[in-house]
């Protein structure tokens, strides 16, 4: 016997109508079972089941929209889906992962760092360090303006005694700092990154580079800096 969406359909909003929730459901998963593109429905029914306490078919429902707008690359439509699964599993880093991908895809920076936040806070309390550097990393490449972000990682690296990476991080960092001129505290960066890889050549001769700027800059405050003579004005 053919499916009659249509009766099914009328069906199910005269139970809704009469507040027969679960009735409704069942009819409106009949259609989405015989129609699996109807996303609209399938949205309909993720909302009955939160209606319903039923949290985890409702994910279920909101889920499959969502991974079908990634694929299709509609972003934002899939944010608007995950954002209700993070209504119901708040702070769920999985979730929070998905979230900040697309943020970032659609440069929406500030956005994808608060989710890649709760992602980290995860890892970290699960004792996954490992995998909260990752993401710290994820977010120092997101944001590279953000020298406390980028500072944050070094310190982790060097915890887990990733010596070069840490290096690498204090480096950056630095860079930065230098490029804003906050020669000290880039210096402090240079310093510590000299002292993990004295060997490297980069990290040396930024320093010397910032180390002239700083000296230069005091120079000025304090006017050491002789004015060049006057032309005289010639008659």
């Amino acid at each position: 016997m053919a499916f009659e969406k249509a009766k099914v359909l009328k069906a199910a909003e005269k139970f809704l109508s009469q507040g027969k929730i679960n009735a409704a459901i069942k009819e409106y998963r009949q259609i989405v079972d015989n129609d699996t593109d109807d996303l609209t429905t399938l949205n309909m029914l993720g909302d009955l089941y939160v209606r319903a306490g039923k949290k985890d078919e409702a994910v279920s429902c909101f889920d499959r929209i969502a991974q079908h707008y990634s694929a299709q690359e509609f972003n934002l439509k899939a944010i608007a889906m995950y954002k209700k699964i993070e209504r119901i599993r708040t702070r769920d880093p999985i979730v929070a992962l998905k979230l900040a991908e697309l943020y970032a895809s659609e440069g929406l920076v500030h956005d994808a760092r608060a989710q890649y936040l709760v992602v980290a806070d995860g890892y970290t309390r699960n004792g996954d360090h490992k995998r909260t550097l990752e993401i710290l990393h994820k977010i120092a490449d997101l944001d590279p303006n953000n020298t406390e972000i980028r500072l944050k990682l070094a310190e982790g690296y060097l915890k887990e005694n990733m010596r070069r990476e840490a290096a690498g991080a204090f480096i950056q960092a630095a860079n930065r700092l230098h490029q804003i001129s906050s020669h000290d505290k880039a210096l402090d960066a240079y310093n510590q990154a000299l002292q993990l890889a004295r060997d490297d050549r980069e990290a040396r001769l930024t320093k010397m580079t910032t180390s002239s700027f700083r000296c230069s800059r005091v120079l000025i405050s304090k006017r050491k800096i002789p004015k060049a003579p006057s032309t005289p004005r010639r008659c």
